[in-house]
Parts: structure tokens; C-alpha cells; sequence
């Protein structure tokens, strides 16, 4: 075996798994303040001034804004997540970056097909927990958010053509995941591993991170069950293809839901809980963890 190429996850800096998540977070913020420079930039091509835009966006506002808005998420989410995790990669562990974010391997496509079934099980099941969740009073400044991130997104899924249906696939399904399992599972859960030597404790502490971050109250446990379903999906195969297509594929059905049948996100519309649909999302969810932790086995670290 030639030892030269081979992926030594030891092989970096002397940098602690801590400084390294703080030079990650550092990235971020710098990344962060370059995506909303450039969506300033386009908003005074545009004629448009983003801050006001968002004041007043909902799902009445004209195409021009909407693409603005799909625009400068581009931008921010690219350089706040995508960016950040494949530099610090790279400043890290130089040629063996992929390696690292274990980006190196793809599972097979069994195993692929049943990591996306296993997060719809979740997100299933996760209706109830928002169904909880929308139980706990909010103050009022937190309502106010909810209200505000609301209507953004329900402008955002408006969509007339097959054009805007395409921008915001990008936007909503291909960008969070590829950027967010880059920072949450890549990284985050990664350094958190290594930090405590417990990978579960990193699966979950990880999860409630991801959670947290959308700055969404009423889907905080929701999504900090959908993180934990894709830092276990990390775990299980060793690999971050198997968390990215998974969150893609929940977050671009969601979208097609709403351009061909104008369905509302269910964390949006849910009134009530539907308990045949949680108990055969809750079979699914426990059948393939079985199945995705045997295959465990055989996966070489």
C-alpha cells in the first residue's frame, strides 16, 4: 500500500479539534459578511435595496424580488457554509481534504436508497414532534421571528415557472445540503468525535447545533430529530454522500410538492397529528437503522 497517498486522519496542523471549530466558525463570520456584500452589490445593480425587500416580502411580491431574495441566499449560504468547511479542509489536511470530509467514498446505491427512505421516516415523525414543539407557548419577540421566517420562505416558494422552480431547488434543497452537512456533519460532528472520543455524543450534540442555528423555535425539535437522523446516516456509512442526498431529496420534495400540487410545508400547515401515518413512519425508522447499522460493519474506516 502506498503510505504516501493514504488518508491518515491524523496528518494535520497541531490544531486541537476545538481551535479547529473555532477557526471554522471564524471562516463563517468572514464568509457570511462577503455573501451579504455581494448580495448588496446585486441589490444596487438591481435597483433594490435587500433590507427593505425583506421588510415587505411575502408571497404577493413580484418575480423581481423573488429572485433577488433566491440570489443573495446564494450568495450567503454559499460563502456562510460551503465555502468556510472546504477551506478549513483544506488548511487542515491539504491534497487529503476529501478524505477528511470522507467525500472519498460512495456507498452503494442499496444503501443510499434506504438512508433517503430512513430521513422521510424521520421527517414523518418529526410532524409530531413539531405538533409538540407549536404546544410550548413562544414570547412575543419569538413569534415575531417565527412570523418573519415564515413569510420569507412562503415568497420564496412561490414559483411560476420552470425556471423559478429550478432556481429554487438550488436554493432551498441542493445548497443546505451540501453546504450544511459540509459544516454539521463534515466538520462540526467530526471534531466533536474526536474531541470526546463518544461518536453519539457528537451525532446528537451536532443535531441540536443544526437545530439551533435555523433560529426557528416552533421547528426546533423537529429539526433537531431530522439532524440527528443525518448524523447517524454519517456515522453508519462513513460517508457524507449518504447525509447530503438524504437532506437533498427531503428538502427538493417539499419543493416539488409545492410547485406541481401548491401543498403547504407541513411544518407550515399541520393542524393536527396523523397517528397511522407516525407509527408506519416509526416501523420504517427503526427497519433501517437495523439495516444501516449492520452495514456498518463492513464499512472500513
Amino acid at each position: 500500500m502506498n503510505t504516501e497517498t493514504e488518508y491518515n486522519p491524523f496528518n494535520r496542523p497541531e490544531l486541537s479539534p476545538i481551535a479547529a471549530l473555532l477557526v471554522m466558525v471564524l471562516l463563517m463570520f468572514l464568509g457570511s459578511g462577503i455573501g451579504n456584500g455581494l448580495a448588496f452589490l446585486l441589490g444596487q445593480g438591481m435597483g433594490l435595496s435587500l433590507t427593505e425587500v425583506i421588510q415587505v416580502f411575502g408571497k404577493d411580491s413580484p418575480p423581481a424580488e423573488r429572485n433577488f431574495l433566491r440570489a443573495a441566499n446564494l450568495f450567503t449560504h454559499l460563502f456562510t457554509f460551503t465555502v468556510p468547511a472546504l477551506l478549513l479542509a483544506v488548511i487542515l489536511y491539504r491534497r487529503r481534504w476529501a478524505g477528511f470530509l470522507k467525500l472519498n467514498r460512495l456507498p452503494s446505491a442499496n444503501v443510499l436508497v434506504a438512508g433517503i427512505f430512513f430521513l422521510l421516516g424521520i421527517f414523518v415523525f418529526s410532524q409530531f414532534a413539531y405538533w409538540l414543539n407549536r404546544q410550548v407557548p413562544l414570547p412575543s419577540w419569538a413569534s415575531d421571528m417565527e412570523s418573519s421566517a415564515g413569510r420569507l420562505i412562503e415568497g420564496l416558494l412561490v414559483m411560476e415557472s420552470p425556471w423559478e422552480l429550478g432556481f429554487t431547488v438550488l436554493i432551498v434543497a441542493v445548497l443546505p445540503a451540501v453546504g450544511e452537512e459540509l459544516v454539521f456533519r463534515g466538520v462540526l460532528q467530526q471534531e466533536l468525535e474526536k474531541a470526546s472520543g463518544k461518536p453519539i455524543a457528537a451525532v446528537w450534540i451536532s443535531a441540536f447545533i443544526f437545530s439551533a442555528f435555523h433560529l426557528q423555535f416552533a421547528g426546533l425539535l423537529p429539526r433537531f430529530l431530522l439532524g440527528a437522523g443525518l448524523g447517524y446516516l454519517f456515522y453508519w456509512t462513513q460517508s457524507l454522500w449518504a447525509p447530503m442526498a438524504a437532506h437533498f431529496f427531503v428538502n427538493g420534495l417539499q419543493v416539488a410538492g409545492q410547485y406541481y400540487r401548491r401543498q403547504s410545508l407541513p411544518e407550515t400547515a399541520i393542524e393536527e397529528v396523523n397517528w397511522p401515518a407516525i407509527a408506519i413512519a416509526a416501523f420504517l425508522v427503526a427497519g433501517l437503522s437495523s439495516y444501516l447499522y449492520r452495514r456498518r460493519k463492513n464499512v472500513k474506516p
